[in-house]
């Protein structure tokens, strides 16, 4: 009796070994915690499929809050809550960050290269389901190359660090709510530096968005606490560059800690900010950063720009009235000064011959006398003690900016 009890919980055990797997991802393998991604089930059993042709399971994640944790730390809470399988990779959109990791048999298989290769791939998708798509077809690639998978999985946490490193510098697409799934953008206010509270910053995202809208023209601001010994225009131009924003755009980027603070443009913004606009959003925003006041700051570079875009856009109806005007009187003056003309008789002459009378003229004696000296002086304008605008200069990836430094 005892033999049979030891035989039939050897068998028990043996079948909890072989299907538990089979129920360990039964949540699937995308895990939308914000409610952004139009199908996720669809997506789910699309890398079910891979997993089942490579052994491999592709995960998911995307987020707003990581509940005070790093990036690492919230994954692998997360795998072990979830029962996610031993060979997997991870990826995460975060609130702030992307982060990839390999476990079990793919973090000996894929290199760095490949890793960054599939974080890539699902970066530079129009939509979350697009760019979800991209990434599996970017890791089934690496996975097909013919080597084997039964590698040894002893730790190593080389690749998985080498790729959090290299993410953690790219800013997160914007995670938009909602049934419908909308194109990825990236967040237009970056709290980095940590200047307002929770309830000013959701009020100022949903205003740098209602405008961004409302011009087609990405009104972005960022705070870090350090610029890491980079220049602020430099800082300022690659940060607009490389987070995915629109063709045109306008960047506050504000570092009190090193007191840095430059205004960026791209596009048609870089015409629209010309000096005197400079003048006008640095006169109303700067009394408010001199007292601290960075949100106020805030709201108001948001509303000057939009008056500024919004005065440059407008249709110059003033300039259409003069010119009608300035025709109307033309068309009147020139038929009546040719009336005019026709009735006089007399006109004047060029040469002064024609007003003397032959020989009535002797002059015996000319000279020439100094009378007196005009002189005229004009200032040469001194250089601008607050740096940049009116201008434009290349950055990094190519693309042209305009700025002011104040």
């Amino acid at each position: 009796m005892k033999k049979r009890l030891i035989s039939l919980l050897f068998v028990l055990a043996l079948c909890a070994l072989i299907v538990l797997p089979a129920f360990a991802s039964s949540e699937g393998f995308v895990f939308d915690l914000c409610d952004a991604v139009a199908d996720p089930d669809a997506l789910s059993e699309e890398a079910q499929a891979i997993y089942d042709e490579t052994g491999v399971a592709l995960y998911f994640i995307i987020t707003e809050d990581l509940g005070g944790q790093d990036s690492d730390d919230f994954v692998t809470q997360f795998a072990q809550e979830h029962g996610f399988y031993e060979d997997r990779v991870i990826l995460m959109e975060g609130p702030t960050s992307y982060f990839i990791c390999a476990d079990g048999a793919p973090e000996e298989l894929l290199t760095q290269e490949e890793l960054i290769a599939m974080r890539e791939a699902y970066v530079d998708g129009e939509t979350y389901t697009s760019g979800i798509r991209d990434y599996y077809s970017s890791a089934l690639a690496a996975l097909q190359t013919g080597r084997p998978l039964t590698l040894p999985t002893d730790a190593s946490e080389a690749v998985t660090e080498a790729v959090e490193d290299e993410t953690e510098a790219t800013e997160a697409q914007a995670i938009v709510p909602g049934g419908e799934e909308t194109s990825k953008h990236s967040n237009r206010l970056v709290d980095d530096g940590e200047l307002l509270t929770a309830v000013q910053e959701t009020a100022l995202a949903e205003k740098l968005d209602e405008l961004s809208e409302k011009h087609d023209l990405d009104f972005v601001i960022v705070t870090e606490k350090t610029l890491n010994g980079k220049d602020k225009v430099d800082f300022a131009d690659d940060y607009y560059d490389y987070n995915g924003y629109r063709a045109d755009g306008v960047l506050l980027l504000c570092c009190p800690n090193e007191n840095a603070r430059h205004i960026s443009t791209t596009g048609d913004a870089i015409d629209i900010f010309d000096e005197d606009a400079f003048d006008e959003l640095v006169d109303e925003i700067l009394p408010y950063f001199n007292r601290d006041d960075y949100n106020g700051g805030f709201l108001s570079f948001a509303d000057t720009c939009d008056g500024i875009i919004t005065s440059a856009r407008a249709f110059p109806w003033g300039l259409l009235v003069f010119a009608l005007l300035i025709g109307a009187g033309l068309s009147w003056l020139i038929p009546m000064s040719s009336m005019k003309s026709a009735l006089k008789s007399v006109r004047s002459q060029a040469a002064a011959s024609d007003y003397v009378r032959a020989g009535s003229m002797n002059l015996t004696q000319n000279r020439d006398v100094f009378l007196y000296a005009n002189v005229t002086r004009t200032a040469i304008p001194k250089e601008r003690s607050s740096g940049g605008g009116g201008g434009s200069h290349v950055g990094s990836s190519g693309t042209s900016h305009g700025g002011r430094s104040f």
